[in-house]
């Protein structure tokens, strides 16, 4: 299923986030995504706080996530 723009996904820990992290797609460009994060580890508050809760990522490196069982 590809990622569209308004999913929630789950972001894998990478160079910038130490942990996991959920977020709400913004933007999709062709191999990479702009993610508004939402829910992330209390170790990366200051870097999500410097990032001012955006990041670019790799498409390759989310999942799409349900809030519906």
């Amino acid at each position: 299923m590809a990622i569209q723009v308004g999913d929630l996904v789950r972001g894998q820990s990478n160079d910038i986030m130490s942990a996991t992290y959920i977020g709400k797609v913004i933007e999709r460009c062709e191999e990479s995504v702009h993610i508004l994060i939402l829910n992330y580890a209390p170790t990366d508050r200051y870097t999500v706080h410097e990032l001012m809760q955006r990041i670019l990522v790799d498409s390759h490196q989310l999942r799409t996530i349900s809030l519906t069982k």
